[in-house]
């Protein structure tokens, strides 16, 4: 059992990608759930291929010459995150010491 840089296993980074008729497969190599961006390594065509979360359709989107493709990735059911806001917070802010007095 090898780990990448990911902490992931050899069978923990594979994935699979396809276009409904086509199912190819992958290894991850990047995952940023920041910025929505996935980069993956397909050994039988020998070229990277990256992704962008679609957020509309939750689902992993090719770009470049992978246009159509949907990637089929599950990482411990984390997507990337989306900016909420909170209702919460009260309008002006108040100051704590730190110190009793």
């Amino acid at each position: 059992m090898t780990l990448n840089k990911l902490g992931l296993t050899e069978s923990e980074r594979t994935f699979f990608y396809s276009n409904g008729s086509n199912k190819l497969v992958a290894e991850l190599r990047e995952y940023d759930p920041v910025s929505g961006f996935l980069k993956m390594w397909d050994p039988f065509k020998g070229r990277v291929i990256e992704f962008l979360w679609d957020s509309s359709s939750s689902s992993w989107k090719g770009t470049g010459s992978v246009i159509g493709y949907v990637a089929e990735v599950s990482i411990s059911d984390e997507t990337p995150l989306s900016k909420t806001i909170d209702k919460n917070v009260p309008a002006k802010a108040t100051t704590t010491s730190r110190f009793p007095t």
